[in-house]
């Protein structure tokens, strides 16, 4: 399909959904050329001489948050040198992500299924939730592998934040390491995502709270395979037996850390659990013997997490025991039912919400 078909398309689409406002009196199509590029419009009477005249912008294909920045820009542009009062962009898909953009830089927007947010003059229309078979989730799947979350908690790391990374650096920092190629396919999703920018040097993390929280809605914890245990030990004998025992040793290729709960009462103490929730790596022998674990359908007060990546070891150094790190954590809790929430926001008040806002 040709530009102008497109553009005709998306003025019938908009005509067709705000036409049948009451408020709406007439809808008018306009044109006007500005250095040689075609600009496309409506304009909107609502009565009593009030019209607004709209930049309709067309997109051929699902709306990617990079494009609804770059669009965002060049359409306020066209507003703010008058050539227009309000500006709408058109596509087949536009992710969430995308319209929080938009939404943020003023812009509306409309998709192929009629989800849409209008604010012009009088009028207000904001219709959420309807289902879109062009929704592309294939990106977004990649983004939160196990290579790709190693090199995530290393940006999200509170200590990190807009620091700008080389993709060297980038692949070191993520624990355990991984490819520079493998950094490099993260860095570029990152980008098409809007949550990296390029800056004089290197790409610097932007808007981290939006990151972890799609990070979170993706997160699958069921990944990680859990064994229930009963053991004699009261919390604090066990978190002391733990730390004995939770440490790395190449040659028997067992590695430990505090999670979940339990991680959240050493970093930021909000709720009480009676279980105690471990992951472990590698021979558990060790772990069984100094717990003294007994394995049980029911009843357990101890759980012990195969990970399902080494990647949810990325290093806490800022706690007094082995835990998982902030980021670890709170993915974790959010993932958790029974108050899991409330001890994650703990956590995130904690660690991440001072840093990620800086």
């Amino acid at each position: 399909m040709n530009e102008k078909k497109r553009d005709e398309k998306a003025a019938a689409a908009l005509m067709s959904l705000v036409g049948s406002v009451p408020g709406v009196k007439n809808l008018r199509r306009y044109h006007r050329t500005r250095k040689g590029s075609r600009i496309s419009g409506l304009e909107v009477h609502f009565g009593a001489g009030r019209a607004q005249r709209w930049i309709v912008e067309a997109h051929p294909r699902a709306l990617r948050p990079r494009d609804a920045e770059l669009a965002a820009l060049g359409l306020s542009i066209y507003v703010s040198e008058g050539i227009g009062d309000y500006a709408v962009v058109v596509a087949p898909y536009v992710s969430p992500r995308s319209s929080d953009i938009l939404t943020r830089e003023g812009v509306g927007f409309l998709d192929s299924s009629g989800n849409c947010r209008l604010i012009s003059g009088p009028l207000f229309i904001e219709r959420t939730g309807h289902a879109n078979v062009q929704a592309q989730r294939a990106e977004q799947r990649s983004l939160f592998t196990p290579g790709a979350e190693r090199v995530l908690r290393a940006l999200l790391d509170p200590q990190h934040q807009k620091h700008p990374w080389t993709v060297r650096e980038l692949a070191r920092a993520a624990f355990p390491g991984v490819s520079v190629g493998q950094a490099h396919k993260v860095v570029k999703l990152l980008e098409q995502q809007a949550f990296l920018r390029r800056a004089k040097d290197g790409p610097v993390l932007v808007d981290a709270t939006k990151l972890l929280e799609e990070w979170s809605a993706n997160y699958r914890s069921r990944r990680n395979k859990s064994t229930r245990y009963y053991s004699p030990q009261s919390p604090g004998e066990l978190r002391d037996a733990f730390a004995a025992v939770a440490n790395w040793d190449a040659k028997n290729e067992m590695r430990g850390a505090l999670a979940s709960f339990t991680a959240a009462e050493v970093l930021a103490p909000a709720v009480r659990q009676h279980r105690f929730f471990v992951y472990w790596a590698g021979d558990r022998d060790p772990l069984i013997e100094r717990l003294q674990l007994k394995p049980v359908e029911s009843g357990e007060n101890v759980v012990v997490y195969e990970p399902y990546d080494n990647g949810v070891f990325y290093p806490a150094p800022q706690a007094p025991e082995p835990v998982t790190c902030p980021v670890q954590t709170y993915l974790d809790l959010r993932a958790s039912p029974a108050r899991g929430e409330e001890a994650a926001v703990a956590v995130f008040d904690r660690y991440l919400r001072e840093a990620y806002q800086r």
